[in-house]
C-alpha cells in the first residue's frame, strides 16, 4: 500500500515535468519594422526585416523610435512591441507596455504565409466593399417652400433640435 502511494506521489510530480519539457518553441514572423529594430547575435548585429522569424531566446535592441510588429506562428496573437530597450524576445513580449491582439488562426497562418512567400497559401481577392446610400424622406410642405433650399448647397436645414 505504502508503494502505491509512493509511485502515485512521483507520477503526480513527474508529469508536469515532462509536460514543461515537451513544451515546444514558439517561433515569430516579423509583419512589421519601422525605426532602428536590431537582432544581436554572436555574430553582430543587423537590422530585422520584414518575414524574419525570431524565437523567444533572441536578443533585440529597440530604439526610441523603434517599433516591431509580431505574428505568432503557430498561434493566434499579434504582438506590437513599441518599448525601447535591449534584451530577449520574451521579455518584451511580457512587457504591459506592448500591445497583444488576438486574431484568428486562418488569418495569422495566411498572413504568415504570405510574408514568408509560402506558394501554398493564395491570397483572396475582394471587389471594392459595398456602399451604403440613404434617402432623406422630406415632407412635401417642405420642398414646396423655395426659401427654405439653400441654393449654395442644395440643403435644406433643419430646424429640430437632435
Amino acid at each position: 500500500m505504502k508503494c502505491k502511494k509512493i509511485i502515485a506521489l512521483w507520477l503526480l510530480l513527474f508529469i508536469p515535468m515532462v509536460a514543461m519539457a515537451k513544451k515546444e518553441t514558439v517561433s515569430y514572423v516579423v509583419s512589421k519594422v519601422s525605426g532602428g529594430v536590431e537582432l544581436v547575435t554572436p555574430q553582430g548585429r543587423r537590422k530585422l526585416e520584414k518575414g524574419d522569424v525570431l524565437t523567444g531566446d533572441a536578443t533585440l535592441n529597440i530604439s526610441f523610435s523603434g517599433s516591431l510588429t509580431l505574428l505568432a506562428q503557430n498561434g493566434d496573437k499579434q504582438y506590437v512591441i513599441n518599448a525601447p530597450g535591449k534584451g530577449k524576445l520574451d521579455s518584451f513580449l511580457a512587457d504591459k507596455r506592448n500591445t497583444v491582439l488576438t486574431l484568428t488562426k486562418d488569418y495569422v497562418k495566411s498572413v504568415v504565409a504570405q510574408l514568408r512567400k509560402d506558394k501554398t497559401v493564395k491570397a483572396r481577392r475582394h471587389s471594392d466593399p459595398a456602399t451604403v446610400t440613404r434617402e432623406i424622406v422630406v415632407k412635401d410642405s417642405l420642398m414646396a417652400e423655395d426659401s427654405l433650399v439653400d441654393e449654395k448647397t442644395d440643403t435644406i436645414p433643419c430646424n429640430r433640435e437632435h
